[in-house]
């Protein structure tokens, strides 16, 4: 099983995990993850600032998305050499090119990321009005801080989606960022 399909596969585990009750736009973080989550591969340091320690990753990712203006990603990454917990809620940060920086975890620790690319107006706003880094998930060291609700509820608005740098192809290349063109290949629920 590849790398991409083990993430897929491990968040759609994680997404009969439910938070919130039937009629809820997403009953859990993964499930909001797995169906607006776009596939990155991971990539080297930029080194435009130093990472942080592991650990503290929507915040390294928030400071590094304010200084540098790099677009900032919340979702999973894939660990495989974490072999007893290899999948785990992170945030990360797009380069301008596309490109994952990932402030927190050093090169080669992490092989893809499975995220929801947010914009900065969005990612401020929800970061003051929870009072935390994390947008969807829960404040990993703040036990008093669940889950998003009122985004799992109803859903995440428009504005909250970034879109991404599309990076230059030649003439007749069609890869591309953005959402899975297709389910396939992506457990189903």
């Amino acid at each position: 099983m590849s790398g991409e399909q083990e993430l897929l596969r491990r968040v759609a585990v994680f997404a009969g995990l439910h938070v919130g009750p039937e009629g809820w736009r997403y009953r859990s973080f993964a499930a909001a993850i797995l169906d607006l989550g776009i596939l990155f591969p991971a990539a080297p340091w930029p080194g435009r600032r130093p990472q942080r320690a592991p650990g503290r990753c929507f915040d390294a990712a928030t400071e590094y998305a304010e200084a540098t203006g790099a677009i900032y990603v919340e979702g999973f990454a894939y660990a495989p050499a974490l072999h007893q917990w290899p999948v785990f809620e992170h945030a990360w940060c797009l380069e301008p090119d596309g490109a994952v920086a990932d402030p927190s975890l050093p090169d080669g620790h992490a092989t893809h990321y499975l995220g929801i690319p947010n914009t900065h107006a969005f990612r401020r706003a929800e970061q003051t009005r929870r009072q935390c880094a994390p947008l969807l998930a829960d404040a990993p060291h703040d036990f008093r801080t669940p889950p998003n609700e009122q985004l799992l509820e109803h859903g995440l608005p428009t504005e909250a989606i970034a879109l991404l740098p599309v990076p230059s192809r030649a003439p007749g290349q069609t890869e591309h960022l953005g959402p899975l063109a297709s389910d396939e290949g992506r457990p189903q629920l």
